[in-house]
């Protein structure tokens, strides 16, 4: 990833409700490349993929996607047709397509999308967002103009999971729990590490906020992939997490901070966030934040499935 996805990610809308950018999936049985995708390809949550696709070969794209202005409208359904696009855009938006219905509808298949997009970017808009009312209802899902609005995380044949979707033993991995496994990140090991948090922070692209405005920002050239950082809502540097090994200053400490980054890694990685398949080992805090972290998942899906999806005009542009 670039100074490119970088600045895209600044300026993207799509987004959870805390302001974190949001990874976003596709299910296809498609084989064609992710440069071909085609326009009003839908993107959405795991769930909404995993329902729509259930086809245990189906091809999943995880992405984060350079949408600035979408057009709310209804949910778009299992009609994904040019010409059905419009109608639901006519009517979420009366008058935005207005008399040029009629000409697309003359058009060739093929020509009707670039038509729809052309009359979208006149009117200032880049996408189609919509809350999903058939799969994962309530969860919104988005509709791209161009695959150049993809910037690609992962492309392959399994589906990933949501942090609440796995057992405690997958989300740890095989465990040993000694405080000789305590780590120090104060210590010189880590002294790189932090200095690229510290000078990067202000420009890393934040997977994670919470209610009171805490980060977790992702170094997205890193490895071990999904190594994140820690800041308060100033922007200060409060600790990091990297494949296990968590860290949080001792000023941060005391209210599940850590629980932010632990499942941003999470979700980042679509599995276990410690990337432990053969043991590990974790002190007495690192193991009992790991399982903090994994309650929290466990609140926020019941969060997600108690929520009324709400209106679906609610927020809708003008």
């Amino acid at each position: 990833m670039t100074r490119d996805f970088k600045q895209k990610m600044k300026e993207t809308a799509v987004r959870g409700e805390t302001g974190a950018l949001q990874l976003t999936h596709h299910a296809t049985l498609a084989s064609c490349d992710v440069s071909e995708i085609a326009p009003f390809t839908h993107f959405g949550t795991r769930t909404a993929a995993r329902t729509r696709m259930s086809d245990k070969d189906a091809r999943v794209i995880s992405a984060y996607l350079d949408i600035k202005n979408p057009l709310r409208v209804l949910d778009v359904d299992d009609d994904h047709s040019p010409e059905h696009i419009a109608d639901i855009i006519e009517q979420s938006h009366p008058g935005l397509i207005g008399d040029q219905m009629e000409e697309m509808r003359d058009l060739e298949p093929g020509t009707q999308e670039q038509y729809l997009i052309e009359i979208l970017q006149e009117a200032g808009y880049d996408g189609l967002s919509y809350v999903n009312r058939h799969e994962d209802p309530g969860s919104i899902s988005w509709m791209i103009l161009s695959p150049d609005q993809i910037c690609l995380h992962r492309d392959q044949q399994t589906m990933t999971v949501d942090p609440w979707d796995m057992d405690l033993d997958r989300y740890i991995g095989p465990a040993m729990v000694m405080e000789v496994f305590s780590i120090d990140g104060e210590d010189e090991n880590y002294e790189h590490l932090v200095e690229s948090l510290v000078e990067e922070g202000g420009d890393l692209p934040v997977v994670a906020r919470d209610e009171e405005g805490w980060e977790a920002r992702w170094l997205d050239d890193w490895e071990p992939p999904a190594t994140v950082g820690l800041f308060d809502p100033s922007g200060a540097y409060k600790g990091f997490y990297m494949s296990g090994q968590l860290w949080v200053e001792p000023d941060a400490r005391g209210a599940a901070r850590s629980a932010l980054m632990i499942n941003a890694a999470a979700d980042i990685l679509g599995d276990c966030p410690t990337q432990n398949w053969e043991g590990m080992g974790f002190s007495e805090a690192g193991y009992a934040a790991h399982r903090k972290a994994y309650e929290i998942s466990l609140t926020l899906k019941k969060g997600l499935k108690d929520k009324d999806p709400g209106c679906e005009t609610a927020g809708m542009n003008p």
